[in-house]
């Protein structure tokens, strides 16, 4: 008996989302500041801002991304959900603002879940597989 096929690698930290790292120009506003920036990684729920001044904790952000492959923007409203990064493959603590998407019109949503697939496929696998059980197990 063989246990279950690992259908895509599955990461130490248990995500809802696949995540892809991406350099993407983002403005970043709040009721208090405005900065323009890079998003490191995506994902369908969110994104993260390397940053050494990370957003505040629970502040709510109008983004505006700038899709590279798209050729367009997409407006999203996000929620600071934490503060600080893994380095992929390390234990180092990268400091910037990870960012759940809140709100985003149908349309952005549409173009976002696009740009994700294409992210998925240049990286080889589907995005937000998940483990499944082997037929022959059974």
């Amino acid at each position: 008996m063989t246990g279950p096929q690992v259908v895509e690698h599955v990461h130490p930290q248990k995500r809802e989302h696949q995540r892809y790292e991406v350099t993407i120009p983002v403005d970043c506003s709040t009721k208090h500041l405005f900065v323009a920036n890079h998003v490191s990684n995506i994902s369908r729920g969110g994104l993260f801002l390397r940053s050494d001044d990370p957003l505040p904790l629970e502040a709510e952000v109008a983004l505006v991304l700038r899709l590279p492959d798209a050729g367009q923007s997409i407006r999203a409203v996000g929620r600071v959900v934490w503060n600080y990064d893994l380095q992929k493959g390390t234990s180092r603590i990268v400091p910037g603002s990870g960012i759940r998407f809140v709100d985003m019109s149908p349309a952005d949503r549409v173009t976002l879940e696009r740009y994700i697939d294409r992210l998925a496929r240049r990286a080889g696998s589907s995005p937000d597989r998940v483990v499944q059980p082997d037929p022959s197990s059974t």
